[in-house]
């Protein structure tokens, strides 16, 4: 009898300790994901703790893009033209002066339905032209 009793010791001793160690490894994945973790991480159970990863920023952290034509110069529109997938090509025909002029926005309505816009330098300042139905459209700002 003193045997089994002696035995059933040990088991209790190594089941405790597999249970300790168990809940430290728990802890410690936590503490890993936390600051890891797919929900953003970098604070260690901080207010982002279950932030998902796809949360979308918070509202007072991104700028108002700014629509008006006054906003507007030629270098940021170009950007914004190319990053909404048209191709910017230099105007090889001579500029005329015979186009049709639009504000920012109906202009990049055009661009995008056409896919490609002209650069022309005017001796004023850089255009942005494109054609679209045997017409030609301008934009300047």
């Amino acid at each position: 009898m003193r045997k089994r009793g002696y035995r059933s010791g040990r088991v209790g001793v190594l089941a405790t300790l597999v249970l300790l160690f168990s809940i430290v490894l728990f802890v410690g994945c936590l503490f890993w994901l936390s600051v890891n973790g797919p929900w953003g991480g970098g604070q260690i159970f901080g207010d982002d703790l279950f932030k998902p990863a796809s949360m979308p920023a918070e509202q007072n952290e991104e700028a108002p893009r700014n629509t008006t034509d006054t906003g507007w110069n030629i270098t940021k529109a170009m950007d914004d033209l190319q990053s909404s997938g048209c191709v910017l090509t230099e105007y090889s025909s001579e500029y005329t002066g015979d186009t049709i002029q639009l504000d920012y926005e109906g202009f990049k309505a055009k661009a995008i339905k056409r896919k490609i816009v002209f650069t022309a330098d005017t001796p004023e300042s850089p255009i942005l032209l494109v054609s679209d139905t045997g017409n030609l459209y301008e934009w300047r700002p």
